[in-house]
This record gives structure tokens, C-alpha cells and sequence, in this order.
């Protein structure tokens, strides 16, 4: 898969510095209904859009956990799935690593009710469906004082570039 972007925290929050800590690996995706509406999650607590997808879990591999997460983010079964790329992140500052792999994800299924995790349900996370204008609107004009959201935004903008360039 190729590398859309290294994020660190000279280029996210224009300080210098490296953390050496073993990287988190995450599955995300650009979800695609059939009407052609995208998903995007958003957490009422923290007031944050971003797109579905979370952590590798120790007994699976990336595409495996793509699948888990979309389906309990958004409801939705995985029918087509296409790589996007990585975005990789430094986040020295919190002595944090993470590896985002991204992929397309087209579903052609009715979406179910999702299946939220406890903190994802302490944050009131909700699925929204939006029209990709709609959706890179939400998630490029968030402002966040706190290193994580400006991460996560940086994260997804990068995705939603890349994926800018292939429709």
C-alpha cells in the first residue's frame, strides 16, 4: 500500500520532536453507500467528525478489522473494498505512534443498526450520511485546541485528498 503522508509534530503542530514508541495500527475507511451518500462518525462529546474505522485488534489482520469497524460504526457490510494508503503519525508530543491504513469501502446493503463501543457510546458517537462535499466540509473546517483532534483531522483530510484525486 502506498504512503499518502507522514504526519509529525513539526508538520501538525509546528514543534519539533520524535516519539520511539511501537506504533498503534488502525483500519479506516471512506464508506460509499449505493445512493452515493459517504459515512462520516461524529462525537457529540468532543465535537468531532472523522471516518469509520479503529484499532487492529491482536488476532486479526488489517482487512479483517477494516470489516469489524465499519460494520459496528456505521452498520454496513463491506462489498467492495479498494487500498487508499497509509497515513503514518508522530505524535512526539504525546509520545504516541500510530499507522492508519485507509481503503474505499463500497457497500450495496441497507445499513443495520451499529454497534458502538462503550466509549464510543459515552461520546455520543453517531453515523452521519453526507454527500462528499458535505463530508470533507465537516471534517476540514473542525478547529481543535488539543493535540488528538488536530491529529485526527490532519489524518482524515490527508485520506480525503487522496481519495480526491481517484473520483
Amino acid at each position: 500500500m502506498e504512503l499518502i503522508c507522514e504526519l509529525n509534530d513539526k508538520i501538525v503542530l509546528g514543534t519539533d520532536g520524535m516519539s520511539t514508541k511501537a506504533p498503534r495500527i488502525t483500519a479506516r475507511a471512506i464508506v460509499k453507500r449505493q445512493d452515493g451518500l459517504y459515512a462520516v462518525m461524529y462525537a457529540d462529546k468532543f465535537k468531532l467528525h472523522s471516518l469509520p474505522g479503529g484499532g487492529v485488534e491482536d488476532s486479526e489482520d488489517v482487512l479483517t478489522a477494516l470489516r469489524r469497524e465499519v460494520y459496528e460504526e456505521t452498520g454496513c457490510i463491506c462489498d467492495e473494498i479498494q487500498a487508499l494508503g497509509i497515513v503514518s503519525e508522530n505524535r512526539a508530543s504525546l509520545d504516541y505512534t500510530q499507522i492508519n491504513y485507509y481503503f474505499v469501502v463500497t457497500t450495496t446493503h441497507t445499513p443495520s443498526e451499529n454497534h458502538l463501543t462503550e466509549a464510543e457510546l459515552a461520546s455520543r458517537t453517531v453515523v452521519k450520511w453526507e454527500s462528499f462535499a458535505e463530508m470533507v466540509r465537516l471534517i476540514n473546517e473542525q478547529e481543535f485546541e488539543r493535540v488528538q483532534g488536530k491529529y485526527l483531522k490532519a489524518r482524515d483530510v490527508a485520506a480525503l485528498q487522496a481519495y480526491a484525486t481517484q473520483i
